[in-house]
């Protein structure tokens, strides 16, 4: 087994609530400014995905900025996104599992919203949100304009500071050592030329939860014209309240 890249620093981890709530009071008190100067959106739906254990509710802020530029908000179908019953998860083969399920679900509702609406989606996804938003671009690639991760947990998961929390939910006795962590890693293969959708990978080193090292794609080069890097200063629960964030995205999607 390889060893674990290093979890966030731990200052970054506790103090994670106290900066999200100073990066949503920014946004609050700076909402008119943020728009001005900002490229206005083409009107193309924008499928937002929410992080582990959230749902909807949660991207609220994320989708009125959205519409206020100008994009159409279709919300994500998948509830609460939170491992129940046979899809709980309890080591990381149950993680994998779990991602490849609600994958297929995103996949399906991209398809599905694409016909309807006779256009393709672009997908914005926070955190474990962003695993499904890369995944279901590489199973209908022709549905989807532009992938945009903030903050994902691409790499090894034991270099987040979730992953021994989401143990002891689920109640989890399983080793480490008795784990497959290559199960969680397999679904990002390098897509082959013609399954490339345009990915924008949105990273904070100060994020407390995901660690910048297992937030950026591993054994594929920012160089590469279908995917790009973009370093931000948030909390990871702030990435759906944070200025810098949403200016980022505006940016972004209007190349989308």
């Amino acid at each position: 087994m390889q060893p674990a890249p290093a979890p966030p620093d731990w200052l970054n981890t506790v103090t994670e609530l106290p900066r999200a709530g100073r990066e949503a009071s920014r946004l609050a008190w700076g909402r008119q400014a943020l728009r001005r100067g900002l490229p206005r959106g083409d009107g193309h739906p924008i499928l937002t995905l929410p992080a582990y254990a959230t749902g909807d509710a949660g991207l609220v802020p994320l989708r009125r900025f959205l519409r206020a530029l100008g994009y159409a908000t279709p919300t994500s179908g998948l509830g609460t996104n939170l491992d129940r019953g046979e899809l709980r998860i309890r080591r990381i083969e149950d993680a994998a599992r779990f991602r490849a399920v609600q994958s297929k679900r995103v996949a399906e509702r991209v398809e599905r919203l694409a016909e309807t609406l006779g256009e393709t989606i672009s997908l914005v996804g926070w955190s474990m949100g962003g695993l499904f938003a890369f995944d279901a671009a590489q199973r209908v690639p022709a549905a989807v304009r532009g992938v945009v991760t903030l903050g994902s947990p691409f790499g090894d998961p034991r270099g987040t500071a979730m992953w021994n929390l989401m143990r002891r939910l689920s109640g989890s006795d399983v080793p480490v050592e008795e784990q497959d962590f290559s199960t969680w890693l397999a679904p990002c293969p390098r897509p082959t030329q013609a399954d490339r959708v345009p990915t924008t990978i949105v990273y904070s080193p100060r994020d407390g939860i995901v660690g910048a090292e297992v937030a950026r794609m591993q054994g594929i080069r920012a160089d590469d014209d279908w995917l790009q890097y973009r370093e931000v200063d948030s909390s990871h629960l702030g990435f759906t309240v944070n200025p810098e964030v949403f200016r980022t995205l505006a940016e972004v999607l209007a190349h989308h």
